[in-house]
């Protein structure tokens, strides 16, 4: 299973690029084509590439949707890859805070609602997830895949 860690201290990464993307979910097909055009040049995996896609694809509908509550225009969207390993970081300046294990638990009950299936599904995707929250200002997820671990895990 995929831990998540959530604490108020950002881990330092250094990321080859970062993006502000308008908070449009029609953005959300712009990057993952870029994403996916980077992926292809590294030789990763077509299952890999679909299992980053999709939790990318997740991680900013969350953060356009929930995160841009206050009015916020622009998300960030940063990242470093290389042939073994993909680290994406997204970032929302809405300033919320939330628990991330609470939606996960609701997404799994049966005849609930929308909302929670996003971290449920990104957790099973990644390989390690972390959230950083700065009440008032942001949130920030990471999401790490290694190319080489091709399997979906089922979050507890």
């Amino acid at each position: 299973m995929t831990q998540v860690t959530y604490c108020n201290i950002t881990r330092r990464y250094r990321f080859d690029t970062v993006l502000e993307v308008a908070c449009r979910i029609q953005e959300i097909e712009r990057v993952r084509s870029h994403m996916t055009s980077l992926l292809d040049l590294l030789k990763y995996s077509l299952n890999i590439k679909r299992q980053i896609c999709l939790a990318l694809d997740e991680a900013m509908t969350n953060a356009i949707e929930h995160g841009s509550l206050q009015g916020q225009l622009h998300i960030e969207v940063a990242y470093s890859i290389n042939p073994t390993v993909c680290i994406l970081q997204v970032i929302d300046h809405g300033g919320c805070t939330f628990n991330p294990e609470y939606f996960e638990k609701l997404a799994t009950m049966k005849g609930w609602g929308l909302g929670g299936r996003g971290i449920y599904l990104i957790k099973s995707l990644m390989d390690e997830v972390y959230y950083f929250f700065h009440p008032g200002k942001s949130t920030t997820l990471v999401m790490i895949k290694n190319s080489a671990s091709d399997a979906c895990k089922k979050p507890s």
